[in-house]
């Protein structure tokens, strides 16, 4: 009896069963495979309390693909929250998911890289600190992956600091979180400069210490066109 169960049981194990629900199963147990753009491939980081996705900047970003053939764009995954978890959390968590697509990307598609940042207010910053650090902040990038980076366009970035190269737009004072003179994470900034353009206009209550919040509300479209014109000439 025991050898008839057990040949029953074994009859039942060898009824074709259909591929489907099998490579189904396989597929999440298997590494996502990165695809490779010879446009270019942007990372769009949205701003606090937007839903989750790319946010007002993925415009620039479509903007972008609509010109450069066989280009692509990917949200950062990160809370972009101010309270829940906390604005500085939350910034980290952007930087390191940020860094990880950087790091995979090139990992993957190697010399014919071309990487472009697109951040707005909160993903703005979190842009700009993957590049040269911050206070309690992860570790600036490697240059060794950095350097495939071709573009970085932010908009409303509360560590937007006055009188710098890069800087575009009509503000006068620096952000609420702006990086300190002469400190080491904005002269690592720095070495960036012509691949940067941050945006940020008079009275934004965010990038510019002002009391506007329409002013910050509207960063990305008074720009969009200036940085998707700076991300295409970099990547043409």
């Amino acid at each position: 009896m025991q050898f008839t169960n057990t040949a029953l049981l074994l009859s039942a194990l060898t009824i074709p069963i259909s591929a489907a629900p099998i490579s189904s199963a396989l597929a999440h147990l298997l590494p996502r495979q990165q695809t490779c753009y010879s446009g270019v491939y942007m990372i769009v980081g949205r701003g606090s309390t937007q839903a989750p996705g790319e946010g007002s900047p993925g415009a620039v970003a479509d903007a972008v693909a609509a010109q450069l053939p066989d280009s692509a764009s990917v949200a950062v995954d990160y809370p972009a929250s101010l309270l829940d978890p906390p604005y500085p959390e939350s910034v980290v968590d952007g930087i390191n998911d940020m860094e990880s697509k950087i790091k995979a990307y090139v990992d993957a598609c190697g010399s014919d890289s071309k990487i472009a940042l697109i951040g707005y207010s909160q993903g703005g910053n979190l842009a700009t600190d993957t590049l040269a650090g911050g206070v309690d902040k992860p570790d600036p990038i490697s240059t060794s992956y950095s350097k495939y980076i071709t573009a970085v366009t932010v908009f409303g970035d509360p560590s937007f600091t006055v009188g710098q190269s890069f800087d575009v737009g009509t503000a006068t004072k620096s952000g609420v979180f702006a990086r300190e003179p002469g400190g080491a994470s904005l002269a690592l900034l720095n070495t960036y400069a012509d691949i940067i353009q941050s945006y940020c206009n008079a009275n934004d209550e965010f990038c510019a210490s002002g009391d506007s919040g329409d002013v910050h509300g509207s960063e990305v479209e008074d720009f969009t066109s200036a940085a998707t014109a700076f991300i295409v000439a970099k990547n043409s």
